[in-house]
């Protein structure tokens, strides 16, 4: 196999900058912004590894260790989901505190010399209870959650205030490691309401460089406001069968231009489904 250079910094190659609504510096000048090929970082091509842990799911003490080693396999960026039901699970009554204290969390994430991107929601998914929502907050609302719904819209005002408390003074505009936010998660049918969540979380204190969303599949994008973000698994763990699934699975490990996967999403379908593709994308239903 013969491997090839990605050369960043070649001009004239195609790169659209300046047409994307986001950026920012830090107190120092060091400014993140993003183009049509790649993320830029204090003017230079930028493309680095993020890696996923949730704080809410780990002991206080482990956190340190667990940030460490990943920045020892390589990893830059800590992104953690913000579950709703973790922090309010009573309505009116805000829980931050020791295993759920998110401040503390990424201030460890800046201690450890890593960057932070938090994912706030609403809804969250990551085998949580409810997607992330409170219990109280499905009673309140009913169906009329993941869209511009004034009730459930005020409730969301309300956990990003609370998120914007909490990461006060630790963004990348006042010299902390949170460079971005990913708004919703696989919400694939409406961009109108990703976009009141963005501006919902600016309005809230929530300004950073970057702002992404789920764009694989069938995603509505949010032209030029929110990045889209795709997948790959190196390990399609919800597969149903075991014959030959983990060839397309080993692929995920090198530099590819395709930008999406069959395989996500397809927990949800019939296991018949799943052995093909063409099939899968046929029955693939979403909410």
């Amino acid at each position: 196999m013969s491997l090839a250079t990605i050369d960043l910094t070649r001009s004239g190659a195609g790169v659209l900058s300046g047409h994307l609504r986001m950026g920012g510096a830090n107190p120092d000048g060091v400014e993140i912004q993003a183009n049509s090929r790649y993320l830029v970082k204090g003017g230079r091509p930028w493309l680095p590894v993020m890696g996923e842990i949730h704080y809410t799911r780990c002991p206080p003490a482990d956190w340190r260790a667990g940030l460490l080693k990943m920045k020892a396999g390589g990893v830059q960026v800590a992104a953690t989901y913000v579950f709703w039901i973790h922090h309010e699970e009573i309505e009116g009554q805000f829980d931050w505190s020791g295993q759920r204290n998110l401040r503390e969390f990424i201030r460890t994430c800046a201690a450890c010399g890593l960057l932070a991107y938090p994912r706030i929601g609403p809804w969250a998914h990551g085998e949580c209870r409810n997607g992330g929502f409170p219990d109280w907050l499905l009673e309140r609302c009913g169906s009329r959650v993941r869209q511009d719904d004034p009730k459930y819209l005020g409730y969301v005002h309300t956990l990003y205030t609370e998120i914007a408390h909490q990461l006060d003074g630790l963004l990348w505009k006042d010299g902390g490691p949170v460079i971005g936010i990913q708004l919703e998660n696989e919400l694939l049918n409406n961009a109108v309401h990703l976009l009141t969540l963005k501006r919902m979380a600016r309005e809230a204190g929530l300004d950073v460089p970057l702002y992404t969303q789920t764009g694989w599949g069938p995603a509505e994008i949010t032209t030029d406001e929110i990045i889209p973000v795709f997948g790959g698994y190196p390990d399609a763990f919800w597969e149903r069968h075991v014959d030959d699934w983990a060839r397309s699975s080993r692929l995920q490990y090198f530099f590819s231009p395709v930008r999406d996967e069959n395989a996500i999403g397809t927990d949800i379908l019939h296991p018949v489904a799943t052995r093909d593709p063409a099939r899968a994308a046929q029955l693939v239903r979403y909410p």
